[in-house]
């Protein structure tokens, strides 16, 4: 299924607003960034919140909305022997993942990064 462009400029405008942190998880062979479906720091500094506060409800919304974009119309893929939906947009490649403790996080690489050594495999195209 296609996007608009009235969406690809919406998951442009959201994914350009946000700041991306450095994925420590394959970071020597398949760098890549995120962002989480909440954004307070306190699961990090003291695991009370789990995306349940004010803060990270604000901005529940909007990521859920891109996140079932990206699982309906996204491409399917291949990666580590694990398949994604993946939106490519500008010179990024987006995709979701799910934590063990029910965080939904969005990713991005870059398209063709040379630091990649991991080949994706293209199953819908």
């Amino acid at each position: 299924m296609t996007m608009t462009e009235a969406e690809l400029e919406g998951f442009r405008e959201y994914v350009n607003s946000k700041t991306w942190k450095n994925a420590k998880t394959y970071e020597h062979f398949a760098p890549h960034e995120y962002i989480l479906s909440f954004s307070c720091e306190v699961m990090k500094d003291n695991y009370k919140c789990f995306g349940r506060c004010d803060k990270c409800n604000s901005g529940r919304e909007k990521f859920e909305k891109y996140e079932k974009m990206i699982n309906e119309k996204g491409e399917l893929i291949s990666f580590m022997r694990k398949k994604y939906k993946v939106i490519c947009l500008d010179n990024h490649q987006y995709w979701m993942d799910y934590a063990k403790n029910g965080a939904k996080i969005l990713n991005r690489a870059i398209i063709n990064d040379p630091r990649c050594k991991i080949k994706t495999y293209w199953l819908e195209r």
